[in-house]
């Protein structure tokens, strides 16, 4: 069924079969605001937020500004369904000048997820950075690293110690300094990041519950991504990315992410997988 429009939750509903749930096209929290699979049952958003969230512009010395959700909770987006996806419209606001247009478009047990920005002047190491609130279900984050050696290794990662505390994985080692360049704010207004070592071998976060294995898998553009980040707030643990490069005047920026939401009956069934997902969505 394709998505459609429901005045009286003013969200777009959708049910392929396999994942049902909704794309909210305002409110702080844009993006898929409900997300159940049907093996499951469970609702894998917290409540009041969102998946596919973008969140964040940021630029050196910026702060972390949150213009996106503005944008969205103030409803100045726009939105529209195209035969079987939604498309909300984030019109330019006076500090970045550019506008953006998020395409979301749910099938099988996947929501494919196309990002188009309009760059009107330069701007140097730009990224916008994206959250998923995840319920706590879904109890281990999983990031396939790279080692010194270049080979890819799967590390289910130590994140829910610490409320608040943030788990970063770099593209490259370039991208470490540039998250200490006031991007993120400078002494104690800036977060907490606890940073790999290894760099990740390809943009992938997975969060998983231990006792199902239910997954949501989240696959990002591989040549855009500079960044795999998320924190722990007790009731959620937020999986996030950031999309990034110098965006340049009349040259469109263009970066896509899918999300499945599928059952794996162990790790390396989940690792054989996901190989597959990646290898699909990176051929189209």
């Amino acid at each position: 069924m394709k998505p459609y429009w429901n005045g009286l939750t003013e969200s777009y509903e959708f049910d392929t079969g396999e994942i049902t749930g909704c794309i909210d096209p305002h409110s702080n929290y844009h993006g898929i605001a409900g997300l159940v699979h049907r093996s499951d049952k469970v609702n894998l958003v917290r409540p009041k937020k969102a998946f596919l969230n973008a969140e964040y512009y940021l630029q050196a010395n910026s702060g972390p500004q949150m213009l996106p959700r503005d944008i969205s909770r103030t409803k100045k987006t726009t939105h529209q369904q195209t035969d079987d996806a939604v498309e909300i419209h984030f019109p330019a606001e006076p500090q970045y000048g550019f506008a953006m247009d998020l395409v979301y478009k749910p099938h099988g047990d996947r929501v494919d997820m196309a990002m188009t920005i309009s760059p009107t002047k330069d701007i140097a190491n730009f990224e916008i950075f994206f959250a998923s609130y995840i319920c706590e279900a879904m109890d281990e984050t999983w990031i396939p690293l790279k080692d010194a050696g270049g080979n890819e290794k799967w590390v289910k990662l130590d994140n829910r110690k610490v409320i608040n505390n943030a788990f970063g994985v770099v593209k490259d080692d370039s991208r470490r300094d540039i998250l200490n360049d006031g991007r993120w704010g400078a002494g104690t207004e800036r977060p907490h990041f606890s940073v790999e070592e290894m760099p990740f071998s390809k943009p992938i976060v997975v969060a998983r519950n231990s006792k199902t294995g239910l997954s949501l898998v989240f696959l990002c553009d591989k040549e855009a991504t500079t960044y795999i980040a998320g924190q722990f707030h007790g009731w959620d643990t937020a999986h996030d990315w950031a999309f990034g490069g110098d965006l340049r005047k009349g040259e469109i920026m263009r970066a896509n992410a899918r999300m499945a939401c599928r059952q794996f009956a162990d790790i390396d069934k989940m690792q054989s997988e996901i190989d597959n997902l990646w290898t699909d969505f990176t051929s189209k």
